[in-house]
């Protein structure tokens, strides 16, 4: 599976290896990734030194493509801390099989599917009584969800947005011919990180839809793919939008577009007037965020502790790790774990 995992991820470092807003990742995550990992191994141990099992921790966790997109992080932490190429294997490993638990297929992706729901799950997440025909003024809301969600997530979470949705699929369904698509994005009023987010009437939102052939495909990093010359917009069949379990309505849906469109706007002028350091601790947030279940599973605070914050306060930038070429970062894939 480790061999899978480099595999996977090598291919999505050639097509694009850059995190470079607002700033660049890999400068800042050296301050404090090493403090990250070993906290979460600590949370995790303790979690299984009190009886939890790995698929309640797992599940935690909440979603395959967060545990996957923890990982490099976590190597980067574990060459921080000067760890054997030996041991930093056995923990990507152990990484990899608590992202196992969160799914139902591959763990890697390599059918080219993100498969997290088993087909009697699938019965339970979808309700086709539920399903709206699509049409064109439906089909272009649909669209413009999607769209603007995108923006809003990598707004709020900057590079690390992938850590706060998850598609999956493509799925076959009943006597549908359609593939479906299921869109997951949660924590979508984060007000830990932004007051402003408190405008979001819904913490988590899930869009069901179902294509014709457009050939999806989903990569580890949970990057969509559709074949050339096909169209999400003209391949749409049915769909239909919850919020926090609810069917949306389409002045609903519309209404969330304003809301989400706004705020925007308004984080984005917000980051704009942020130095580097204010960014660096943002970026710290956001990762101790991801495990913030963890914490509280464990009555402890989930805020980053105050050895991370002067890391940042007093150290700099680390432009070593800033735009390295397509090949720098193939060695560096091969010679970590």
């Amino acid at each position: 599976m480790i061999e899978d995992f480099k595999k996977a991820i090598s291919e999505v470092w050639k097509r694009d290896g850059k995190n470079t807003w607002p700033v660049d990742l890999n400068a800042v995550t050296p301050l404090f990734i090493d403090i990250f990992f070993e906290e979460l191994l600590s949370d995790i141990n303790t979690l299984k030194e009190k009886g939890f099992d790995e698929k309640t921790i797992s599940s935690l966790l909440q979603t395959h493509a967060r545990m996957i997109r923890l990982i490099m992080p976590c190597v980067q932490g574990m060459k921080t801390l000067g760890m054997p190429i030996a041991k930093t294997r056995e923990y990507v490993g152990y990484l990899l099989s608590l992202a196992k638990n969160l799914k139902y297929g591959d763990a890697c992706n390599r059918d080219e599917k993100n498969i997290i729901l088993s087909q009697d799950e699938l019965e339970i997440a979808i309700d086709n009584s539920k399903l709206i025909p699509a049409e064109k003024d439906n089909s272009m809301i649909v669209l413009k969800l999607c769209g603007i969600l995108w923006a809003y997530t990598e707004v709020v979470f900057f590079k690390l947005h992938g850590l706060y949705r998850e598609f999956h699929g493509p799925y076959t369904y009943h006597d549908f011919d359609q593939e479906f698509l299921i869109r997951d994005f949660i924590y979508l009023n984060p007000v830990e990180l932004w007051d402003d987010c408190r405008a979001v009437k819904y913490r988590n939102l899930r869009i069901i839809s179902a294509y014709d052939n457009l050939g999806l495909k989903i990569d580890i990093y949970n990057n969509l793919f559709i074949k050339a010359g096909r169209s999400y917009l003209k391949g749409l069949r049915y769909f239909y939008i919850e919020g926090d379990g609810k069917v949306l309505s389409l002045d609903e849906i519309n209404n969330l577009c304003i809301v989400l469109s706004e705020l925007i706007t308004s984080i984005s002028s917000q980051i704009e007037n942020l130095d580097w350091r204010n960014l660096a601790e943002k970026y710290a947030l956001i990762f101790w965020f991801s495990k913030k279940a963890l914490r509280e599973k464990l009555s402890l605070d989930w805020r980053f502790p105050q050895i991370a914050r002067r890391r940042i306060e007093s150290g700099e930038l680390n432009t070593r790790l800033q735009n390295l070429s397509q090949r720098d970062l193939q060695r560096l894939l091969k010679f970590s774990f």
